[in-house]
């Protein structure tokens, strides 16, 4: 189901169906790598500062966020409050690898590969490695993520 919803919000966001029209440039394979991963370097900073605030900026102001449980975050107050209490739950050391991008648009989607630690049901920390659908966007005031969905593999303490 996940994966569905994905897809559809994938096939809209990037499709051209979004509410900020496109800048009259148009985006190079090069750059949306360079914002891809100046993007991925951002997270992982204020993941570790836990600066929820700081994380819901990396979205555009209509960006949403398909959150592991399966929960649909939208809008940047969500986002904040959503990182807030992912900081309070003793979430931290994550670390995204940019695996590949595709323009589309003003802007494209790219997929990578992250390490994060959690708590697990049992309370003991534990590693979570995935990986992340990213849709991209490039707005009057710089680049953002649209759309992020994590695919984390199950695992025995959850």
């Amino acid at each position: 189901m996940n994966r569905l919803l994905t897809l559809a919000l994938l096939a809209l966001l990037v499709g051209g169906a979004t509410a900020t029209p496109a800048p009259a440039a148009n985006v190079t394979e090069t750059e949306l790598i360079q914002a891809a991963t100046a993007l991925a370097q951002q997270y992982d900073a204020n993941y570790a500062a836990k600066n929820p605030a700081g994380m819901a900026a990396l979205y555009a102001s209509d960006g949403v966020l398909v959150a592991p449980s399966g929960s649909i975050v939208r809008g940047r107050q969500a986002l904040t409050t959503y990182y807030a209490s992912r900081f309070a739950s003793g979430a931290r050391g994550h670390a995204i690898k940019v695996v590949e991008a595709h323009v589309q648009g003003n802007g494209g989607y790219g997929l990578t590969q992250f390490t994060v630690t959690v708590p697990g049901a049992n309370g003991n920390l534990r590693e979570e490695h995935g990986s992340i659908v990213v849709v991209y966007r490039r707005d009057a005031d710089g680049w953002h993520m649209r759309l992020v969905e994590p695919s984390v593999p199950e695992s025995a303490d959850q």
